[in-house]
């Protein structure tokens, strides 16, 4: 990873943990890499999801990757304020120029207004059933949940607007120097 700079390109891999490739992006730039954390900017993205379904971001997103919790956060930036979507995943692993994380089905989508809802409770249940899910490996997602449900309460990290325009404005900045 020493090679990697902010900038820089990078492509997305989400799997599942069978192994198999669940959905990719293309393309994120390389806006800052923390010691604990590194963040990307999805701006008009090409997805292609698992059935080969291919769809574009519908707006610009900040996207947060920890090297240590299992979650990536995505800020959403729409015409009626930022949004959040967090996946429940594994921490990412850096693999040449691309990201790479377990998908683990849970997911936190939470609105402008803080409010929040907790998504796809039934496919968790079926995954974790039908891939043996180790008691360890739930005991971390729920506790990644409450941790999540924490921050989002109480406005801490990126779930504080400010902090996520900040990084947006940041992004403005670097972005004319940006090779495409």
């Amino acid at each position: 990873m020493d090679t990697l700079q902010v900038g820089d390109s990078v492509l997305v891999h989400a799997y599942k943990h069978n192994g198999s490739v669940y959905r990719s992006w293309e393309s994120a730039v390389v806006l800052l890499l923390e010691e604990e954390y590194i963040v990307l900017v999805n701006e008009d993205v090409t997805v292609t999801e698992l059935n080969g379904r291919k769809w574009k971001t519908n707006e610009p997103a900040i996207w947060i990757f920890n090297r240590k919790n299992w979650s990536n956060i995505i800020c959403m930036f729409k015409e009626t304020g930022i949004n959040y979507y967090c996946n429940i995943a594994s921490p990412f692993i850096m693999d040449q120029k691309t990201i790479k994380y377990i998908d683990y089905d849970l997911d936190i989508k939470v609105f402008a207004d803080g409010s929040y809802k907790i998504l796809d409770l039934k496919e968790f249940n079926r995954n974790r059933i039908a891939w043996k899910y180790t008691r360890d490996i739930i005991n971390v997602i729920w506790t990644e949940i409450d941790n999540l449900k924490y921050l989002i309460k109480n406005k801490k990290f990126v779930f504080e607007h400010e902090r996520a325009l900040e990084l947006w404005k940041q992004y403005l900045k670097l972005k004319p120097k940006i090779k495409k």
